[in-house]
């Protein structure tokens, strides 16, 4: 007999479950916007600082390239060609058009000024060497520079081939003070026409303060036996920032990129 409070099996089998399909309601998909805008508005700044760093590397290293290419195309003249006039010629009248005041990239509408520093400029034949300055300025202001030296083939070994200018005065100047750090600059001169060479460390007649816009370093001897090497300290650089061996010939300056790669 069955109960009255039963139920077939195959009822309960029967029954046919139903599950509700839901999507997102429109207060979430608002609330997902606002919360991915504040995600991208936050990055925002972060892709643009890296951009502009990217674009400051970019001219920098363009900018260098055009200082060497300069200089490795002076390194080919003759000795007598090297003078200020004929390396800013506008035209191809001197050197095939390699040369001249301003260096314009492929595509791009604004150049580069480039500038040229011949010391001493007007040597005659017992000057053994020139000292060739390049300097290329970007958009920004930076100046790239770069030295070079064209030995005088017609120079004899008279005494006046060694003479050694006296009383030089070299600035050195940096982009951004703050950023140095102590014990600032440090100039150092080596003597090469001695065995062994003789190094020494002249003292700055402006010495550097924090905060300081430049340093100068007066009475320093020049000629072919002394060559020179400038040290900047700055806290942006976890290297000491150097500039490549140089001798002089005439009272110069120098300007530091306190950070490099930087701002």
């Amino acid at each position: 007999m069955r109960s009255p409070h039963g139920r077939p099996r195959t009822a309960l089998l029967s029954v046919p479950v139903r599950v509700r399909a839901r999507g997102f309601s429109m207060v979430e998909l608002l609330v997902t916007i606002v919360i991915a805008s504040i995600v991208f508005a936050a990055m925002v700044p972060f892709f643009a600082n890296a951009l502009s760093r990217t674009s400051e590397d970019e001219l920098r290293v363009v900018s260098t390239n055009i200082a060497q290419e300069r200089i490795e195309q002076i390194r080919l003249l003759g000795y007598a060609e090297v003078t200020v006039p004929n390396l800013t010629t506008v035209d191809t009248s001197f050197g095939d058009g390699r040369f001249g005041p301003t260096y314009t990239l492929i595509g791009e509408s604004n150049p580069y000024t480039v500038t040229y520093e011949v010391t001493p400029a007007d040597a005659g034949g017992d000057v053994p060497q020139k000292v060739v300055t390049v300097h290329v300025t970007r958009d920004d202001g930076y100046v790239t520079t770069a030295h070079t030296i064209i030995k005088n083939p017609a120079a004899g070994e008279s005494s006046s081939s060694d003479a050694e200018p006296t009383d030089l005065t070299m600035t050195v100047y940096f982009d951004n003070p703050s950023y140095v750090k102590s014990p600032g600059v440090v100039i150092r001169r080596v003597r090469t026409n001695v065995t062994p060479n003789a190094t020494t460390t002249p003292t700055p007649t402006t010495p550097w303060t924090s905060g300081a816009a430049q340093v100068k370093f007066m009475g320093l001897i020049g000629g072919p036996n002394y060559t020179y090497t400038i040290m900047c300290h700055s806290t942006k650089a976890s290297y000491v920032l150097t500039a490549p061996p140089f001798r002089m010939w005439s009272s110069g300056s120098l300007k530091f990129d306190t950070y490099p790669g930087g701002d």
